[in-house]
């Protein structure tokens, strides 16, 4: 059972979903009663740090529950701007941050895209900060073979998507307890480099995804 807040404003809305989570807690746990499920408590961060759930719903008080997170490198000036060396090594850094949870970690969106070219991702009609389309952004560059098809990405682009797929993957497996990529599949010929599928089918991500081509990537 997964619980992500859809907004908040401040401590009014976050006191609220606290108040949420824990009240949620024993039906999902004690759904038929007095007897404990194995089903598994995922809670989203609401965007705050990990010292801001400290101790929450924490064991032996609570059993099963899993904090989920989300970890995008593309929605800031700051981070859009990296280069894809420095790409690589933010992820990598992930690993550090996701053991400073008191439950254990889930990173339950992340993509290996380098850019906001995408269709929509800031929202509908709004333009991508990559291009300097979005408001107040300033160009770093074309969104042309960027996103779109995959059958636009070069060869170096698709090998670039597999190491920073990798080093994200390795870095959520070593700080956390795994990860999810968003999203399994977009429409077709749209933002594919969000797309599992069609990393799978283009190479940049393995069908075993534990066979990695640059395993000490984060080393």
């Amino acid at each position: 059972m997964h619980f992500r807040p859809a907004g908040y404003d401040g401590n009014s809305v976050l006191s609220v979903v606290r108040q949420y989570y824990d009240d949620s807690y024993g039906n999902i746990r004690y759904a038929s009663g007095s007897t404990e499920s194995n089903t598994v408590v995922l809670i989203h961060d609401a965007f705050e740090s990990a010292s801001y759930w400290s101790g929450f719903m924490a064991p032996p008080s609570y059993q099963g529950v899993l904090m989920d997170t989300h970890i995008y490198q593309i929605f800031t000036e700051e981070l859009i701007e990296l280069t894809e060396d420095e790409h690589i090594t933010e992820a990598c850094s992930y690993a550090t941050g996701l053991k400073d949870y008191t439950l254990g970690v889930l990173v339950g969106e992340f993509c290996p895209a380098i850019t906001d070219c995408a269709t929509y991702v800031n929202g509908r009609g709004i333009g991508a900060r990559w291009d300097g389309t979005y408001p107040g952004s300033t160009y770093i560059g074309s969104c042309d073979g960027y996103s779109g098809s995959a059958s636009s990405f070069s060869s170096d682009y698709k090998t670039y998507l597999r190491k920073y797929w990798e080093a994200q993957t390795i870095a959520y497996e070593a700080g956390g307890d795994g990860w999810i990529q968003w999203t399994w599949k977009t429409e077709a010929g749209y933002g594919e480099e969000w797309s599992y599928s069609a990393g799978l089918a283009n190479g940049w991500i393995p069908q075993d995804p534990t066979n990695r081509l640059y395993p000490t990537i984060c080393s």
